[in-house]
């Protein structure tokens, strides 16, 4: 099947040529993926092809899609010349928030507002879990004075999206800046990522932006279906399965759309319910548990999930080490909550197995 770079090179003519279509969006939602923490600052502008000059000098590692597509970009007549600013990257440690989001400028004075999603960073990682209890993540404030500071600074409409936790922050932002600039968003795409806690979505400035909102999600669908939406799902083809869907790189595309299905399938509703039923467990038996977690992660002494991965061997040994570092109280606590999660995905997966033999033809 047609993949992104497909996409690009069928419709390798400018944005005056052929107007914004939802693979554009997919495209800007992964390239806020790219860290040029060293190249760009808040009211550096610049093309994407001079960008990526930048960028290759600079021996940034990167996953090799992600990078290919920034190769591909640079070098073609759609998306060379377009200028890209506004970039902003932080890690706080103490507030346990990953952040970053970057600002193409279209013809016609059109903004594309591309939120990142989860890096590899364990505090990215953490703020994760976070979403678990929190109603409010920082992360979340941080997208309103991002988009409140870019739309600010110009007249122009503007686009905003992001993939996973990058598209929950392109709801948030959106939905909560204010309403001069809500005025100014005329679409807001969520691509795979979480909801929200009820006090969100019951929220009226939610129900008002419902109409914006255009949420895409695979068809086994696992972070996407976490937490409360409202708006409706568009439930489009992976070549991939189970949490590999998660990668954008892996939606189908049919010329300029992705290509629909009717609705998520049993293995997505079957995780969802799971996840459902974990979040009854309580706010603070959810915090103690992710934060024992994530104490065990960085008892390793390593900051992202590529370091994590280099020595497992040794990591594990840390893990074990540390586990049985823990309190006698620690100890009871976490295993009582795995014991939770085992007994509810049980349950869940007879339920999962008596629907799917009634729906198998006999």
């Amino acid at each position: 099947m047609p993949s992104i770079f497909d996409y690009i090179k069928k419709y390798d003519v400018s944005f005056l040529e052929k107007s914004f279509t939802e693979i554009d969006n997919i495209i800007f939602s992964r390239f806020s993926y790219l860290k040029f923490d060293n190249i760009l600052s808040f009211n550096d502008k610049i093309s994407i092809k001079n960008l990526y000059k930048k960028y290759t000098s600079m021996n940034i590692k990167t996953d090799y899609n992600t990078y290919d597509l920034f190769k591909v970009m640079a070098t073609s007549k759609r998306f060379s010349s377009l200028i890209v600013g506004n970039y902003y990257s932080i890690i706080d440690d103490s507030l346990e928030k990953q952040f970053s989001a970057i600002t193409i400028f279209l013809p016609g004075n059109l903004l594309y507002i591309s939120f990142r999603g989860t890096d590899n960073t364990l505090i990215g990682i953490k703020e994760d879990f976070n979403m678990t209890y929190m109603i409010n993540i920082p992360s979340q404030f941080e997208s309103v004075n991002y988009l409140e500071k870019v739309l600010s600074n110009n007249s122009y409409f503007a686009i905003v999206g992001g993939h996973s936790k990058g598209g929950n922050l392109a709801m948030y932002s959106s939905i909560f800046c204010k309403k001069k600039y809500q005025e100014r968003i005329i679409k807001i795409y969520n691509n795979d990522g979480p909801g929200f806690f009820n006090e969100i979505v019951t929220n009226p400035k939610y129900e008002k932006n419902l109409d914006k909102i255009i949420t895409f999600v695979p068809e086994t669908s696992i972070i996407g279906m976490l937490l409360n939406h409202k708006e409706e799902f568009i439930a489009v083809k992976s070549r991939k399965s189970l949490i590999l869907q998660h990668d954008l790189f892996s939606w189908e595309i049919d010329d300029d759309k992705l290509i629909r299905v009717k609705s998520v399938n049993r293995k997505s509703k079957y995780i969802d319910d799971i996840m459902t039923s974990l979040l009854n467990i309580s706010i603070e038996e959810r915090k103690k548990f992710f934060d024992i977690i994530y104490q065990i992660l960085i008892s390793t002494g390593v900051s992202s999930i590529d370091d994590l991965t280099k020595e497992k061997i040794k990591n594990v040994k840390i893990f074990i080490n540390s586990y049985k570092k823990l309190s006698n109280g620690e100890k009871e606590f976490f295993i009582k909550i795995w014991k939770k999660i085992v007994v509810v995905a049980t349950n869940n997966i007879k339920t999962y197995l008596i629907v799917r033999k009634k729906k198998t033809p006999s």
